[in-house]
């Protein structure tokens, strides 16, 4: 038996989160009265469920309102604006419906009750997007702080590493003032290099590190910069890096 009533509220809610988390997602700025008009009218497409209306019409006509619910909430800048709002929506729409199914199967198949899984699954619901949301935006952050760099030395085929931009490395050779970079040392032969010695010092240690420079390095999608030092350790510690970047690099011109 299908409660109407339950099944308009589940889609509410359900197109509710959508937005909302597609307004999380891009940085979309919206108010609750169109999210919640925008919900309303996504709950049209369920009139047709009880008629014979052709599947391919079903999804033109579900495609439809969810162009209208992206204008609502979030307006028309241009079409690529409008392109990114409507993907993501579909995109988290289709990751809710597969957790509902994962749901379903594994964890109330034996409920023959509409009325307490639909109260199960508007409660789970949040909670799923919430937990998504916050695991989508830390692998952003964290991936944003990854850059391909080229380093050349003089006389020696360039060497490309992937770093990572640790706004904590402010090292800085007392010499000259030029910012350092660190990365791992079985990546160069330090016999082959001038190295010079830095002192440092951090929290739990300080001491001397070996530094060399290079001739330049280039990081990817920024450009070429030289008057920089690398200091070579034992291990960087950062998942997939081999070089830690300083902030001081990225800005030099």
């Amino acid at each position: 038996m299908v409660y109407i009533d339950l099944l308009v509220i589940e889609e509410l809610v359900t197109n509710y989160i959508i937005i909302l988390g597609t307004s999380l997602l891009l940085n979309r700025h919206t108010n609750f009265r169109k999210i919640f008009l925008s919900s309303v009218i996504g709950t049209i497409p369920l009139i047709f469920l009880f008629t014979n209306t052709h599947k391919l019409l079903l999804m033109f006509i579900s495609f439809i309102i969810i162009i209208v619910m992206s204008i609502i909430s979030f307006k028309y800048k241009d079409l690529i604006y409008t392109i990114k709002n409507v993907f993501y929506m579909y995109f988290l729409s289709i990751f809710l419906a597969g957790s509902i199914y994962l749901i379903n199967t594994n964890f109330l198949p034996k409920i023959d009750n509409y009325l307490l899984n639909a109260i199960v699954l508007l409660i789970v619901f949040p909670i799923i997007t919430y937990i998504y949301i916050k695991s989508y935006q830390n692998i952003k952050n964290n991936t944003s702080n990854y850059y391909q760099i080229d380093i050349y030395l003089k006389d020696k085929p360039k060497i490309t590493v992937l770093s990572y931009l640790d706004t904590g490395n402010i090292l800085k050779d007392p010499y000259k003032g030029r910012p350092i970079i660190l990365v791992n040392k079985d990546l160069i032969n330090q016999e082959e290099q001038k190295t010079i010695l830095v002192p440092y010092n951090t929290i739990d240690s300080h001491g001397l590190l070996k530094c060399f420079s290079p001739e330049k390095i280039y990081i990817k999608d920024i450009g070429y910069r030289n008057k920089l030092l690398i200091g070579l350790i034992d291990k960087v510690g950062i998942e997939g890096a081999e070089c830690i970047l300083n902030k001081e690099v990225l800005e030099r011109i």
